[in-house]
């Protein structure tokens, strides 16, 4: 293997129960996003933009055809030259489990031994952003840290009990570790493990009050890292690496870097939905999507959507190769879908290949792909509970909730 630089692990075998049955057939990597993108978009072209193109994958064993059809070779973020190295890892320990088996250690250490970097920068797949990971890894040289995290000012509101919440120092250290009160983990209907609670309490009362989350991005000295997996790999249960950084954040003074663009926290049907609905508004647009770093994704060589003359679009956004002949109202419609007469689309997003029958109303739902909403059926949710009809689903009769 050649040398390089830097090099990337890409974390995926992290799950949220909340997420229904969007990630039944797939990882939380390969959701679709605005259209036409995927989550794992944004990871993989934050490390592009940053000239890293040494990267291993982490995946659960199960439903990952959807990545390969997706990435394939990797070109489309410059994976697929001699000098490139696009490995996937797969594992069998639970979404839920925070604990794995060694074999996921022993695949990490050998990656990254023999690709002698100097730094490696872990990211996970559930926080939407688009970040200059050149950025981070410039403080983290100048200032000669084995360890920087990433983290953001968000209101109270957007943590959940899944998230990090750091101190961070007037330096820019992370001096201590935050957590959510119990009441708003038993709102969320999460048990607080101590994996997650350890450190200072919080009584975050106002859910606008800005606390500092991480956003799991680290960037790491490669040997420093690698001599704490292989201290926590004797272990007869090693953490998974996401909760393993986690825990030497305070030990070791970790660096914090701020970080002000676009963020989303991706862990539930809700802040998925959401996410997606801010594509709506430019402000969010532009910070995600337009700014200085460009975001790749699979090419797809089709025709143009068509709008007939009788349909109706307000404030919505469209990928190729789909026939809108309906009204279609704030709402996210991805490839090659068919959105009938007198039918009625409203705060929804619609997977690809979905069909909404005529004169259907569609209200607050995330169809997922193949969907088929039959001719006068009632398909409605609510903005804080959007409705998900899961993948290839026929809906002969009304579903509201």
């Amino acid at each position: 293997m050649k040398l390089d630089k830097y090099t990337a692990i890409l974390g995926n075998t992290i799950g949220y129960p909340d997420m229904e049955g969007l990630t039944d057939r797939r990882p939380l990597a390969s959701l679709p996003f605005d259209a036409k993108y995927r989550l794992i978009d944004f990871q993989l072209s934050s490390l592009a933009n940053a000239g890293i193109h040494s990267i291993y994958g982490l995946f659960q064993r199960d439903n990952t055809s959807s990545i390969f059809d997706h990435v394939r070779s990797g070109r489309e973020w410059g994976l697929d030259s001699l000098l490139s190295h696009w490995y996937l890892g797969f594992y069998n320990t639970k979404y839920n489990d925070h604990t794995t088996d060694r074999a996921y250690y022993e695949q990490l250490l050998t990656f990254l031994k023999r690709s002698g970097s100097d730094r490696t920068v872990y990211m996970g797949c559930d926080m939407l952003c688009n970040i200059d990971i050149r950025q981070v890894i410039r403080l983290a040289e100048r200032a000669h840290s084995p360890m920087t995290v990433v983290y953001k000012r968000v209101p109270a509101s957007m943590v959940t009990p899944a998230n990090e919440v750091l101190e961070v120092s007037a330096d820019d250290e992370v001096i201590g570790k935050g957590t959510l009160p119990e009441y708003r983990a038993g709102l969320a209907g999460v048990d607080i493990s101590p994996d997650t609670s350890t450190g200072l309490a919080h009584e975050f009362a106002d859910p606008d009050e800005l606390i500092s989350m991480s956003a799991d991005i680290y960037v790491l000295e490669t040997n420093w890292l690698i001599a704490q997996m292989e201290e926590e790999v004797k272990n007869e249960h090693p953490r998974k690496l996401r909760f393993l950084l986690r825990s030497l954040l305070e030990e070791h003074r970790a660096l914090a870097f701020g970080y002000t663009g676009y963020l989303a926290n991706i862990t539930s049907v809700k802040s998925y939905f959401d996410a997606n609905m801010d594509m709506l508004e430019p402000e969010h647009f532009y910070s995600l999507l337009y700014s200085n770093q460009k975001v790749y994704t699979k090419v797809k060589n089709e025709e143009s959507t068509y709008f007939s003359p009788e349909c109706e679009i307000e404030d919505s956004q469209f990928a190729s190769g789909s026939i809108i002949k309906g009204r279609v109202k704030k709402s996210i419609i991805s490839r090659s879908c068919h959105v009938d007469e007198d039918s009625f689309v409203c705060h929804s997003i619609a997977f690809s290949k979905v069909h909404v029958g005529s004169g259907a109303r569609v209200e607050y739902a995330v169809l997922d792909k193949n969907v088929v909403i039959q001719p006068g059926v009632t398909v409605k949710g609510t903005p804080e509970k959007p409705l998900v009809i899961t993948k290839g689903s026929i809906v002969e009769e009304d579903i509201i909730r």
